[in-house]
């Protein structure tokens, strides 16, 4: 079991549930539930058995952030480094799915309280826990909400963490409406790469940022010492280290109902695999069974009951 510390927001998800009144012109369900790319990935980080913690800042006393810590208690996550602010929501996204499972995402986040995460968040309180940490997680969606001082504050402490031997992992996962532009979001993801043990990588992510694909970048990081795992359409896996570059095939095909978490899980999966001691070709394939199971499914997060893929 290890240790893993997470950075990162929980939004309130409203996923479609089903149609009603399709024919005539009626409105899809909507389910409620609390999901955001780390955090999806820190749920199944804790369902496949590893100890989590999660950083994040919430409001107080409403009963969507009450909602979140309950989501985080129930899965049994550590929140004492949840920061909890007064007059404040969370952020809210709503899915909305083509007739092949994809999903683009509609937010309303701009006074949600992850911007303020490092203004009063004492850096002490995170640098200790992951100091006690195996992994410490987060993506390329973390750098965007936390602004800059948040970005200048979590660069340093990441460098030292680094600097301490304890693994970094970083998944792009690049969202343009984030940013105020590529060039903004590239610096900021740059600075952060150099303190990486793994790092999570789509051409979906390479080509806007860089203009170049996934397995470029990723040979040369992996030179630089990075274990990087470069994704592409076809969902086959490279996964290149310094010793060299370790090809998997694309798994086989599986009829997509949602896709919403599909990465989050995969890299869940992978990492605990990773973690655990297991070689990268049993932890791709452990990453790709539990991305399949999850996209078999509505919404990021898989019911309670539903057992994991080993």
């Amino acid at each position: 079991m290890a240790k893993i510390t997470v950075l990162g927001e929980c939004m309130v998800e409203l996923s479609p549930e089903a149609s009603h009144g399709a024919s005539d012109g009626g409105a899809p369900l909507y389910r409620m539930g609390y999901a955001g790319d780390t955090f999806n990935t820190a749920i199944y980080m804790a369902r496949l058995g590893d100890d989590v913690a999660y950083c994040t800042a919430l409001g107080q006393g409403d009963p969507f952030s009450e909602g979140v810590l309950a989501t985080m208690r129930r899965e049994a996550m550590d929140t004492r480094l949840v920061r909890q602010v007064e007059n404040r929501l969370p952020g809210l996204y709503a899915i909305v799915l083509d007739d092949a499972g994809e999903r683009k995402f509609h937010y309303w986040r701009e006074r949600a309280p992850i911007r303020d995460l490092f203004s009063a968040h004492t850096a002490d309180q995170l640098i200790e826990a992951a100091k006690a940490s195996d992994l410490v997680y987060l993506s390329g969606v973390t750098l965007a909400v936390i602004g800059d001082i948040g970005r200048a504050r979590l660069k340093d402490i990441l460098a030292y963490v680094h600097s301490l031997g304890i693994a970094v992992a970083l998944d792009f996962n690049y969202r343009p409406a984030l940013w105020p532009s590529p060039e903004a979001a590239r610096a900021a993801l740059d600075g952060i790469v150099p303190s990486c043990r793994y790092v999570s990588l789509s051409s979906e992510d390479s080509r806007p940022l860089y203009s170049r694909e996934a397995e470029d970048l990723a040979g040369e990081w992996a030179a630089a010492g990075a274990e990087v795992v470069a994704r592409d359409e076809s969902h086959a896996v490279n996964v290149h280290r310094p010793e060299g570059r370790t090809a998997t095939p694309p798994p086989g095909r599986v009829k997509a109902v949602d896709t919403t978490g599909a990465g989050d899980s995969f890299n869940a999966a992978y990492l605990s695999a990773r973690l655990a001691g297991l070689s990268i070709e049993e932890a791709v394939a452990r990453a790709h069974a539990l991305a399949a199971l999850v996209v078999s499914h509505r919404g990021a997060i898989l019911p309670h009951g539903v057992a994991l893929a080993s």
